[in-house]
């Protein structure tokens, strides 16, 4: 079976607050739930990075739902592409906020600790989203 993966980023607006998230990741993991979407997203107090997998009219119709967001602005697609298989399968919302380990990553990826979405590469935005679904599977590991 044939899934698009959507990587965008985007700026968090005045409209967003720290509590914010937790509505997001709720809404999020139910919608994606229903939808057989997986995905991870990343985010601080300024910006988003978030991976969006499964069927092409599903994927659209979430990415359209973020786009009418008003949490969000400048809201770029950072790659889009189909695949054969799910990267985030086990996910349906995973999430890591910016902190010691998203810096660690950031700077081993980019070369800087300062979490910029906006400017990733589609490379470099993949490759920090597969190493925190490791790391978060590992974490998880180590809890069970």
């Amino acid at each position: 079976m044939s899934f698009v993966r959507l990587i965008y980023a985007s700026r968090a607006t005045v409209e967003f607050q720290p509590s914010s998230i937790q509505s997001i990741l709720q809404a999020a993991r139910k919608n994606n739930n229903q939808n057989y979407i997986t995905g991870l997203l990343c985010f601080n107090q300024r910006g988003f990075l978030q991976c969006l997998e499964g069927k092409r009219a599903e994927v659209n119709r979430t990415f359209q739902r973020i786009l009418k967001d008003p949490r969000h602005e400048n809201v770029e697609i950072i790659s889009f592409q189909y695949s054969e298989k799910r990267e985030f399968e086990s996910w349906n919302m995973g999430y890591l906020q910016n902190n010691q380990i998203m810096r660690d990553l950031l700077m081993r990826h980019t070369g800087s600790a300062e979490f910029l979405p906006l400017t990733l590469i589609p490379e470099d935005a993949f490759a920090i989203l597969k190493d925190i679904r490791d790391m978060m599977g590992e974490i998880a590991a180590e809890e069970a």
